[in-house]
């Protein structure tokens, strides 16, 4: 009997892979070699190192390294994070911000400026509140999600942004962020998850949105746009080796997905009493598969991002999506 291939992947727990990170799916013919994490950037740069054969992988900086001929990884469209940012946007409370559109001609600062959150954040502030680009001073307290992998990174705006970078005495990427909103050097700051519970705590700060979640399914309503964080990537070399893995990738993740969406209706929760309720609710607002796989069921919104990614000079050259999407999977869908 022929040895399995051997195949590194990283992931974090997310319930859409739970039974392929618990060895319950797999490909036939290939061993998966599971590495959990909730490291994030280390997740990335781990794969930018090449420490990964398949991981999760910031949308942005796919879009960054690829239009830059640079990227040893090509995606396959699954996405296993989507995540609406309104939520994730903050200020100071002396700074006068009542609403978005007050922050147009205002410092704002980001974690990152090739960062996917940051990057539909920006658009967003722009497009939905009239934010100018050109005005505005924006602000990042590093380019990328590995600093010491790229020192000499730049971007070149198409919109008149000026990115000017963080600087104090914070130790990482997030306390220099934080502690620029908190000393007044930004006005606003755009985070993620791992930030909120410091920023919740300082009294000095308010979230943009006080009803974030109703902006949120507002925005969705008007766009029909659940923003995608991240990306399944795979390195080139195995597609080389083995041009069978983009379609079998694709299947296993579509196949753990339809488990978890039953899971998650049919078995007690330990964190929630209404859980039915609350899908209901979410069923109400979405009327569809926000969640879906490929690449025609996510046009628009590939699209909304990657004109983004232009403006604020992420991608080096205009590229289309079929571009970071590996070929052989173009014309896949859930129901293919």
């Amino acid at each position: 009997m022929p040895l399995e291939t051997s195949i590194r992947l990283a992931s974090r727990a997310y319930d859409g892979v739970l039974p392929i990170l618990r060895g319950q799916m797999t490909i036939p013919g290939f061993q998966l070699e599971i590495v959990e994490t909730e490291d994030v950037p280390g997740m990335f740069a781990g794969m930018f190192k090449g420490e990964y054969d398949v991981s999760e992988m910031s949308l942005g900086e796919l879009i960054y390294y690829t239009s830059r001929n640079r990227a040893e990884f090509i995606a396959i469209p699954v996405f296993p994070s989507r995540m609406f940012r309104h939520g994730f946007l903050f200020c100071r409370r002396d700074s006068g911000v009542e609403r978005p559109s007050d922050l147009s001609g205002r410092k704002i600062g980001f974690l990152r400026w090739v960062q996917t959150a940051a990057i539909w954040m920006r658009g967003m502030l722009v497009d939905e509140y009239g934010v100018s680009a050109e005005k505005s001073h924006w602000y990042a307290a590093s380019m990328h999600h590995w600093d010491e992998h790229d020192p000499g990174a730049s971007v070149e705006p198409r919109d008149g942004s000026v990115v000017r970078m963080i600087e104090n005495n914070g130790k990482t990427t997030s306390e220099r962020a934080c502690r620029a909103l908190f000393e007044g050097q930004v006005d606003a700051l755009g985070v993620t998850e791992s930030q909120m519970a410091t920023l919740m705590a300082n009294e000095a700060v308010k979230k943009l949105f006080a009803d974030a979640r109703a902006v949120e399914a507002a925005y969705f309503r008007a766009t029909k746009i659940l923003p995608i964080m991240h990306v399944l990537a795979m390195r080139k070399e195995l597609i080389t080796r083995h041009p069978e893995l983009p379609r079998e990738f694709f299947t296993l993740y579509v196949q753990a997905k339809h488990w978890a969406q039953r899971w998650r209706r049919s078995l007690p929760s330990l964190v929630e009493a209404w859980p039915n309720h609350y899908l209901a609710d979410e069923a109400a607002i979405f009327q569809c598969d926000p969640w879906a796989y490929g690449l025609a069921a996510n046009r628009h919104v590939l699209d909304k991002f990657f004109a983004y990614c232009y403006r604020q000079g992420i991608s080096g050259r205009a590229i289309e999506p079929e571009e970071i999407f590996h070929s052989s999977t173009h014309g896949l869908s859930e129901s293919s």
